[in-house]
């Protein structure tokens, strides 16, 4: 890995502590909630390494998901029905987990910062899971392998 991010949001914010001005029950509150989300999350992120995850997947994309008309935002396409791929449930998670941990740990006066840290994380993550040659944005006339 390129750069080494905390595990979550909250792990991020943990890493500002002092930035933020956490109190020793503020960080025991914060370090607790991102142990149980690294529990809540360790079965997603197995799916993840053993590759059984569609987003890992290496199988081609549906038929009318390429081409010209198949870019949408650099979104994959979903198909009806289906649960969501590990990493948008992993992400989902991280937004749940933080957004209790700001709503009942954090002070008013440490939320605006506690936001940009966990949005610079997040932005950071999704840099390193999504590269740009993987948005969409590689040459439409080079066929994919």
């Amino acid at each position: 890995m390129v750069e080494d991010l905390p595990r979550s949001s909250i792990a991020a914010i943990l890493v500002h502590r002092e930035e933020l001005g956490l109190t020793p029950p503020q960080v025991d509150a914060l370090a607790r909630r991102d142990d149980a989300l690294a529990k809540e999350d360790a079965g997603l992120r197995a799916r993840l390494a053993a590759g059984t995850s569609p987003a890992t997947s290496s199988s081609p994309p549906p038929p009318g998901a390429g081409g010209r008309h198949g870019r949408r935002g650099g979104q994959q396409p979903r198909p009806a029905g289906h649960a969501p791929d590990a990493l948008t449930q992993l992400d989902d998670n991280d937004t749940r987990a933080y957004l209790e941990v700001e709503e009942q740990v954090l002070t008013e006066a440490q939320r605006p910062r506690a936001r940009e840290i966990a949005s610079a994380y997040r932005e950071a993550l999704y840099d390193l899971q999504h590269p740009p040659a993987s948005r969409g944005g590689q040459d439409a006339g080079t066929p994919s392998p």
